[in-house]
Parts: C-alpha cells; sequence; structure tokens
C-alpha cells in the first residue's frame, strides 16, 4: 500500500475494536449503511473491513447498474427510437412524393386513388383546350394537314356537286353536330350561360368551339360558292342574304386563328418525303374530343349547316 494511504487514520485499531452486533440487528442492512459511509469517507481500511465482515457486499455492490450505465442504457434507448422515427418520416415522405408524381407519369390518375385533382385553369389549360376542366385531352396526334380539294369544295362552274359536298363536310361533325348538355355548368366559374336561341334543341347548352368555327367556314365556302356560280344573285345556305352571320363568322374565324396562334413553321415542302403540300401539325386527337362531344350530346343529328 502506497505512503500516503498508510499515513490515514485507521477506523478500527483492531479487529476487537469492532463493536458486536446484536441478533437482532438487520445485519445485512447495518453493514450496507456502514459501507455507504465508509465510501462516502474513502476509508481503504472500511472498504477491507466491510469486505472481511460481509463478503456479500462486493456482489452486492456490483450487482445493480451504476447512474452511469443506466443513464447511457437510456440514451441508446432514445436514439434508437428517434433513428426509427425519422426513417420512418422519410420513408412515408418517399411515398407520398411517389403517389404524387404518378398521375404526372401518365400510369395512374388521382382518381384513381380516391383522390379529385383541384383545377386551376390557368395553370393546367393547354392552348385552344377547355379552361373549365370538363375536357382535358389526353392524346396529341402528329399529322401531315393534306388538301383535299375534291371533296371538300364545289365546283366553281355550276351547283351540280354542291350537295355532295355538304354532306362530307356534315360527316366531320360528331353526332349531335357539337352541341352538349352540361347540367352542372354553374359550379363551373369560367363558362358562359347556356345557349337559349336553338330552334330545335333545350336545356342547358353549350358548343364545342371547333364545330362552331367548322360551321362559320363551311357557311363562308358555300357562300361564295353561290356567289360565284349565280353571278352574285344568290348566298349560300338558304340562299338569302345574311349581312350578320357574314360577318359572325369572319369575326368568329379571325379570333379563333389569332387565339390558336399556330406556331407550326411552314416550308416549301412536306418532310417524310410525302408528296402534296401537306406540313406537320402537332394536333390533338380529334376522335377522342368527338367521344367525349357525343357522350354529351342531346341528340343524333350531324349538320354542318345547323338548326
Amino acid at each position: 500500500m502506497s505512503t500516503t494511504n498508510s499515513n490515514k487514520p485507521s477506523k478500527y485499531k483492531s479487529l476487537n475494536s469492532i463493536p458486536e452486533l446484536s441478533p437482532d440487528t438487520d445485519t445485512d442492512t447495518d453493514i450496507e449503511t456502514q459501507h455507504q459511509d465508509d465510501i462516502a469517507n474513502d476509508s481503504d481500511t472500511t472498504l477491507a473491513s466491510a469486505t472481511l465482515l460481509n463478503p456479500h457486499s462486493q456482489a452486492c455492490s456490483s450487482s445493480p447498474k451504476s447512474q452511469r450505465q443506466l443513464g447511457a442504457e437510456r440514451n441508446d434507448r432514445t436514439e434508437s427510437l428517434f433513428t426509427w422515427l425519422r426513417w420512418g418520416v422519410v420513408i412515408f415522405m418517399q411515398f407520398v412524393i411517389i403517389i404524387l408524381l404518378l398521375p404526372t407519369s401518365g400510369l395512374m390518375e388521382l382518381e384513381d386513388l380516391g383522390l379529385k385533382r383541384k383545377w386551376d385553369g390557368m395553370a393546367m389549360t393547354e392552348t385552344g383546350g377547355d379552361v373549365n376542366g370538363l375536357y382535358v385531352p389526353t392524346k396529341h396526334k402528329y399529322t401531315l394537314l393534306m388538301p383535299d380539294e375534291e371533296k371538300f369544295v364545289p365546283n366553281m362552274t355550276d351547283d351540280s356537286n354542291r350537295m355532295e359536298i355538304r354532306k362530307n363536310w356534315d360527316m366531320l361533325m360528331p353526332l349531335g353536330s357539337g352541341s352538349v348538355e352540361i347540367k352542372d355548368y354553374q359550379s363551373y366559374p369560367f363558362i358562359g350561360l347556356p345557349i337559349t336561341d336553338d330552334p330545335i334543341r333545350n336545356g342547358s347548352l353549350f358548343e364545342a368551339s371547333w364545330t362552331h368555327a367548322l360551321h362559320c367556314l363551311y357557311y363562308t365556302v358555300d357562300s361564295y360558292h353561290m356567289l360565284t356560280v349565280s353571278n352574285g344573285t344568290r348566298f349560300g345556305f338558304d340562299g338569302k342574304r345574311n349581312d350578320y352571320h357574314a360577318a359572325h363568322c369572319f369575326e368568329y374565324l379571325r379570333n379563333q386563328i389569332l387565339c390558336m396562334s399556330d406556331m407550326t413553321l411552314e416550308g416549301s415542302q412536306s418532310v417524310l418525303n410525302s408528296t402534296g403540300d401537306g406540313q406537320a401539325h402537332m394536333c390533338r386527337d380529334r376522335s377522342e374530343a368527338i367521344e367525349w362531344i357525343e357522350s354529351k350530346r342531346v341528340d343524333d343529328i350531324q349538320s354542318i349547316v345547323g338548326p
């Protein structure tokens, strides 16, 4: 034992100076209490005496976990808990991101997940699309626009093929001639009021813009044809002059063209080694649009002239 420890005063001069314990005394309790006091006094002799008197004390002192060990275990459990929580949040957020990206990938729509997409007319509507979100196109087609004069332009020397040409124009229209019924139109802030002057149809009627424009274009074609073959004495459709209808159609077509502002760059020849004057355009899938219109039609009339 070192010199420093040998100079310390010993609590007991000899083993005979240790007080005898009464049989009625709780030996283990008193010795443990004495042991704790001796540890507090940092007495080597006391530690040795306590060990000699109670051989179980060393096992008892080493059996319970120290405060430092308990604290370390609590910290480990807390850190483990937070690690699981952190990874749980990360996995959950990744799942949410994947769900939100599925509609844009085309693999799944929000409606498939029981969710309803909030329509933002300004941000989500393409050029020439329905700003109310009632019809949202899903397909487009790379198309060579080719002229077909024999099918859609009448003979300018007489009116012998006038009705045949009109029939070809009729077939460009969907069933119902572009008129649709939107019963809950008041739920859509950017839709106009229903058509009220249709002589043969009733209900909350609206018309697809492209069928309206097609009607106006045919009115121009037919009027020019009739004025040509009659030397200016007959007009299109019913043969009567209708300056209001003519002005309406001219302005409607002008606005349509400027609104769409088709930016296809046309050259002197077509691409893909095709013949004729066709130019490559990116077009909406008209069959898809027709399918939607016909699903909301009010009749099966298919007429370019209209009621």
